[in-house]
């Protein structure tokens, strides 16, 4: 391969890396994830959130039921002291403590029932949740899988190419690597043209009479444009 089509086939390499590396530093898959993952965080808080309403329900019942065995036992106590008959303050006051364990225990049945209601709903609520985070993780998998698996094909062509260009270049002229690296960086990819009749390929500006005369009889394969300076590969010496 001629040192001409040696730099138009690294340029093409070249601006297939560029692509390439784009691609993967800009893959819409990784921000879509990144996206799914501070969804997930938040799937995630109010998961801790419905799971702490749970439990103090759960607390709340225990206390009920604490409290309910409690008041059943003082009713039991109640019920085997003795009293004497023919103290009227004494039956009085045996009657009215009864009578307010009665009602602590109508109490704690009514607000029982408003937490089990209460308990369901939260139970509901964080299976419902679960199931949700279950499924989001199921996706996310999947999509980290696609995601990873498509960034390291991107990387795989990166890496062949990097090699690919690296033999290349070896085979270059010091001095016009340098010019072509230099080249490189100064038009964005685009160092390297061709000429068709007189109108190079990438500038596209006609080259006059005189022009297209100096440059068959300067001889070169690898001269430069003399209006966008870019490296100019001149057909009749590619290989």
């Amino acid at each position: 391969m001629s040192a001409g089509a040696t730099l138009l086939k690294l340029q093409q390499i070249d601006l297939e890396l560029a692509r390439n590396k784009s691609e993967l530093s800009n893959m819409p898959e990784l921000k879509e994830l990144a996206s799914k993952r501070k969804t997930y965080v938040k799937l995630k808080a109010e998961m801790t959130k419905l799971y702490a309403q749970r439990k103090d329900l759960d607390i709340e019942l225990d206390d009920l039921n604490t409290t309910e065995i409690q008041t059943n036992n003082a009713i039991e106590a109640a019920k085997k002291r003795h009293v004497d008959g023919s103290d009227y303050r004494e039956v009085q006051d045996l009657e009215n403590e009864l009578a307010t364990l009665a009602k602590r225990l109508d109490k704690i049945e009514h607000t029982r029932k408003d937490v089990v209601v209460a308990h369901k709903e939260a139970l509901d609520r964080e299976v419902r949740a679960q199931a949700i985070i279950a499924k989001f993780e199921e996706g996310v998998k999947a999509d980290t899988k696609a995601a990873r698996a498509k960034a390291a094909d991107l990387q795989a062509q990166i890496d062949a190419a990097t090699k690919e260009r690296t033999a290349l270049a070896a085979t270059l002229p010091a001095d016009v690597l340098t010019d072509y690296e230099r080249l490189l960086k100064q038009f964005r990819g685009l160092a390297v043209e061709t000429i068709q009749g007189n109108i190079p390929t990438v500038c596209h500006t006609a080259l006059q009479a005189s022009s297209m005369s100096d440059l068959n009889h300067d001889g070169s394969e690898i001269t430069h444009c003399p209006y966008c300076h870019r490296l100019l590969v001149l057909p009749s010496k590619e290989a």
